[in-house]
């Protein structure tokens, strides 16, 4: 009795080949509806397909989508940890929607964050890094001559991204990750329809560039930190020229 038969358990193999092995346990999993629709919706977002404070039907995603409902409420549930979506009881789910006091906070969060990782990624993987920035500031200068703001802003987004992707500090990224999606909101709701905004932008990141290439930290966090401190002011006024501030 207890006798396991040999391929019981399938080819991966549920007897351990000794004591305390793991080897065999692993599975191919394709992504839950949930996370497909969560992903969707984090895109829709962040592309402006949604707008900020957006009401949002979980019956109507779930038809759109040919889901039930069941993993949209679980997806809103991952997006609200992420910040990008608000949950308010008795009155639905909601894009998130900042208001002056939300973006100062979000601006500092960042500021603390990315000011420690870019001295970081500059220090351990300098090579990775400058390959990384380098073809964000390609893919800026690509969407400025074919005036694609929302490309611009995905640039925007990956140039910043890695600092946090090269800087050896896994702790970092994560806590990065815990308002990227809000910050890659902000850029493409507020920052990338203003043209002016785009130009200062890009003379900072070519600066920045220029810094790192040239292995200068002090320079490189000068401009980084003028650069992130900005977004407070342009943001907040972006939103009282939509009427969207609160």
């Amino acid at each position: 009795m207890g006798e396991v038969r040999r391929g019981q358990f399938g080819e991966r193999g549920a007897v351990a080949k000794r004591s305390g092995s793991v080897e065999g346990l692993g599975i191919d999993r394709p992504k839950s509806l949930a996370v497909l629709v969560a992903e969707r919706l984090r895109e829709a977002i962040v592309s402006t397909e949604l707008q900020l404070g957006q009401a949002l039907s979980e019956e109507q995603i779930a038809a759109t989508m040919n889901v039930s409902r069941t993993p949209v409420r679980e997806a809103l549930t991952m997006l609200q940890l992420q910040g990008l979506i608000d949950i308010k009881p008795q009155r639905g789910s909601f894009v998130f929607k900042p208001d002056a006091e939300d973006i100062a906070a979000l601006v500092a969060y960042r500021h603390i964050l990315e000011m420690a990782a870019a001295p970081l990624a500059l220090s351990v993987a300098p090579e990775a890094t400058l390959r990384d920035l380098a073809a964000s500031v390609a893919m800026m200068e690509a969407a400025r001559a074919e005036d694609h703001p929302l490309d611009f802003a995905r640039a925007d987004s990956l140039f910043h991204q890695a600092f946090f992707t090269h800087c050896g500090n896994r702790y970092l990224s994560e806590a990065y990750g815990i308002a990227s999606g809000r910050l890659a909101a902000l850029r493409a709701h507020l920052a990338a329809p203003l043209t002016m905004h785009r130009s200062r932008a890009h003379a900072d990141h070519l600066d920045m560039i220029e810094a790192f290439r040239a292995g200068d930290a002090t320079r490189l966090l000068a401009v980084l930190g003028r650069h992130i401190l900005a977004m407070t002011d342009n943001y907040v006024g972006a939103l009282k020229e939509t009427g969207s501030v609160r």
